[in-house]
């Protein structure tokens, strides 16, 4: 079996007020305006980001690979209920 790669690569994140916590985020463009979105809820999310590698985005509760045989269903696993009805 191969070797893990190295994930060198960064992950902006920052606090999402509707799911309370920290999460990743994308830029949704809307026009010309553009606005960075909760990857759970797709509300827009307000502040500084946060630039975290691989390991730190494993410990806020992201998964690199596949996923555990352990782990049935999906979502975060935050709580928020929203991962099951996102908008996109």
């Amino acid at each position: 079996m191969p070797a893990a790669a190295q994930i060198s690569s960064s992950f902006p994140t920052a606090k999402c007020l509707a799911c309370d916590r920290h999460v990743l985020t994308y830029i949704a463009f809307d026009g010309e305006a553009e606005a960075r979105c909760c990857v759970h809820c797709d509300g827009v999310v307000d502040g500084d980001l946060r630039w975290i590698n691989a390991a730190e985005l494993e410990a806020e509760g992201y998964q690199f690979g596949a996923p555990s045989a352990a782990k049935a269903g999906g979502g975060c696993g935050s709580g928020c209920g929203t991962c099951s009805v996102r908008k996109n």
